[in-house]
């Protein structure tokens, strides 16, 4: 996983740096999510929650407003998705109660 450095804490976002990783995390989320968007924006999402929390403090509202351009999804926005996905018979891959081959609820 690569990292974006920042030579000091007042320093502009680097957006070509970032965009290239939220290209190479977007890539690696699409590499084990088995095809289901939500968990896609899952893994992408965390991925990114991570390398944000490495960036200044100034620079994580545009490093995330970019990273939407890659379906980043907040973690509320993911708490409600998987809410819904639970109270509508989808599991945590967002794959319908059953079907999932992870074997989510494969008693159903």
């Amino acid at each position: 996983m690569s990292t974006i450095a920042c030579d000091s804490p007042r320093s502009a976002l680097d957006e070509p740096a970032w965009r290239a990783l939220c290209e190479t995390e977007a890539a690696q989320a699409t590499k084990g999510c088995g095809l289901s968007h939500d968990y896609y924006v899952e893994r992408f999402s965390s991925a990114i929650d991570e390398q944000v929390a490495r960036l200044p403090e100034d620079q994580r509202a545009q490093a995330l407003q970019i990273a939407q351009e890659w379906d980043y999804a907040t973690p509320a926005e993911r708490q409600e998705a998987q809410d819904w996905n639970a109270e509508h018979g989808y599991c945590s891959h967002g794959i319908e109660l059953g079907y999932c081959p992870a074997g989510c609820d494969s008693d159903y």
